[in-house]
C-alpha cells in the first residue's frame, strides 16, 4: 500500500474514541397534542445512553437534545453537567443494588445496555454507560427528527463526539376505536406529563379511568368496600373487533387492599409497597391483575388490565366485536382503588411491549367541546352510543 507523505497525516483526524448514544425504544418517538391550535405537542425520550465501547476513556462534558426541522436545529435542550452527575451516581447506585435486574419490565435496560456497566460518574471506561431517563420537550410545530449530541474528551483532552437521531410521528392507527367503556367517565391518568404513565416505555400512552359521582367522588361513603366505587364491576367493552391471544383471570381482590378508615396515606402507600412485592414475586405480569389482551388489524394490541375477580368472559383464540363484553372494571393487581387500566401496544406482553397513543372516534369532552382528540389527565369524557354496557348512573 503507498504511503501517504507525513505533511497530509498531520491533517487527517485523530481517530475518535468508539461512543455511541443509544435510545430505549429507539427509531422513532410519537408525539402526543397538548394543543393543536396552537400546533403544540409532546414526546419523551424515555432512555438516552452514552455508551463507550472503546478502550479509551472518555470523560462526558455535555448532552444537547434538538429538535431538527427541515435540516435546522430549532429547539435545543441542553442537560446540564450537575444533571448528568447526579444520573450518574444514582443510576450505578441502583444497579448495584439490584434494582434494574428485579425491576426490568420498568426500566428495560437489558434491551439496550446487554453487558453493559452504568458507570458512577461522567467518565466513561470501556463498557460503560452513562443513562438519562425521560427528557421531555415541548414541541411546536412538527419536526422531523430529534437528535442528541454527546460532547466528550478523551485522556489527551481532544474532543470526542457522538450524535444519536430518533424520527419524531404522529401515530396513526389503521383501525377505528371506541372507547373501552359506556357512559361518562373520568380520566384520572393520561399521557399527560403530570401524570405517571407518561414516564415509562410499556405504559407511555396509556388511561386510567374512574367513574365519578354528582359530589365528584370515586365512591360513596368511606371507600373501603368494593362496592362503594361506581367504577366497580361496570362492563368492560373491546375497542375494536380483534383476536384474543391471551387473558388472566385467577388473580383475586378484597375489601383490605383499599385504604381502611383512620389510615394516613404515608401508612397505606406503605402497605400498598408491600402488596406490590408480594406481586412482584410471583412474576412482574401479577402486577396486571386479571386481563385480556386483544390483537388488532396493524399488530396492534388492547390491554385491559385490573379486571374484577371471576369476570373474564373471553379465551385466548376468541374472535370478538367492538363493543362487546370482555369482563368488568375490578381490582386485581396492583390498584389502589377500582378502575380501568387502559392501553394500547404494538406487541402482546403488556410488560414489554411498547406504548402507542390513541384516539377514540366515539368521545366528546364534558364542557369543553372536543370529539375524536386525544384524551388528558382531568378530562370528563362522554361516549357517543352506549353500546354493549349500562349507563352510568350514580
Amino acid at each position: 500500500m503507498r504511503k501517504l507523505p507525513l505533511f497530509l497525516l498531520s491533517l487527517l483526524p485523530l481517530q475518535a474514541a468508539a461512543v455511541e448514544v443509544r435510545f430505549h425504544p429507539g427509531d422513532v418517538l410519537y408525539t402526543y397534542e397538548v394543543d393543536p391550535g396552537r400546533g403544540l405537542s409532546t414526546v419523551v425520550l424515555q432512555n438516552v445512553a452514552v455508551v463507550q465501547t472503546d478502550a479509551e476513556p472518555v470523560t462526558l462534558e455535555s448532552l444537547e437534545i434538538q429538535a431538527v426541522s427541515k435540516g435546522q436545529v430549532t429547539q435545543t435542550q441542553i442537560v446540564p453537567q450537575a444533571d448528568l452527575d447526579k444520573s450518574a451516581q444514582r443510576l450505578s447506585a441502583m444497579e448495584a443494588q439490584g434494582v434494574f435486574k428485579f425491576y426490568d419490565f420498568y426500566f428495560q435496560t437489558s434491551r439496550y445496555l446487554n453487558g453493559i456497566r452504568l458507570s458512577p460518574d461522567r467518565t466513561l471506561k470501556t463498557g460503560t454507560a452513562l443513562v438519562v431517563f425521560g427528557k421531555a420537550l415541548l414541541l411546536a410545530g412538527k419536526p422531523e427528527q430529534i437528535v442528541v449530541v454527546a460532547r466528550a474528551k478523551n485522556a489527551a483532552g481532544q474532543p470526542v463526539e457522538a450524535r444519536g437521531t430518533l424520527r419524531v410521528e404522529e401515530h396513526r392507527s389503521p383501525n377505528e376505536y371506541h372507547f373501552p367503556l359506556a357512559g361518562t367517565w373520568y380520566v384520572g391518568a393520561a399521557p399527560s406529563l403530570h401524570s405517571h404513565h407518561r414516564w415509562v416505555t410499556n405504559q407511555e400512552f396509556a388511561l386510567d379511568l374512574v367513574a365519578l359521582s354528582g359530589d365528584g367522588h370515586t365512591h360513596k361513603g368511606q371507600g373501603n368496600r368494593l362496592d362503594d366505587y361506581y367504577a366497580y364491576g361496570r362492563d368492560v367493552l373491546a375497542v375494536a373487533d380483534g383476536v384474543v391471544v391471551e387473558t388472566a383471570s385467577d388473580a383475586t381482590e378484597g375489601n383490605e387492599r383499599l385504604r381502611q378508615p383512620g389510615e394516613s396515606t404515608e401508612d397505606y402507600d406503605k402497605r400498598s409497597g408491600m402488596v406490590q412485592d408480594e406481586l412482584l414475586a410471583k412474576g412482574p405480569k401479577a402486577l396486571t391483575g386479571n386481563f385480556v389482551i386483544l390483537r388488532h388489524e396493524g399488530s396492534e394490541y388492547s390491554n385491559y388490565i385490573h379486571l374484577k375477580q371471576g369476570s373474564v368472559k373471553v379465551k385466548a383464540g376468541d374472535t370478538v366485536k367492538r363493543g362487546q363484553v370482555i369482563g368488568q372494571l375490578g381490582h386485581t393487581g396492583n390498584s389502589t382503588e377500582p378502575h380501568l387500566h387502559f392501553q394500547l401496544t404494538d406487541g402482546p406482553d403488556p410488560m414489554y411491549s411498547r406504548g402507542l397513543p390513541i384516539v377514540f372516534k366515539n368521545t366528546s369532552i364534558e364542557g369543553m367541546g372536543l370529539e375524536g382528540r386525544p384524551l388528558q389527565t382531568g378530562w370528563i369524557v362522554n361516549t357517543q352510543d352506549g353500546k354493549g354496557g349500562k349507563d352510568n348512573k350514580n
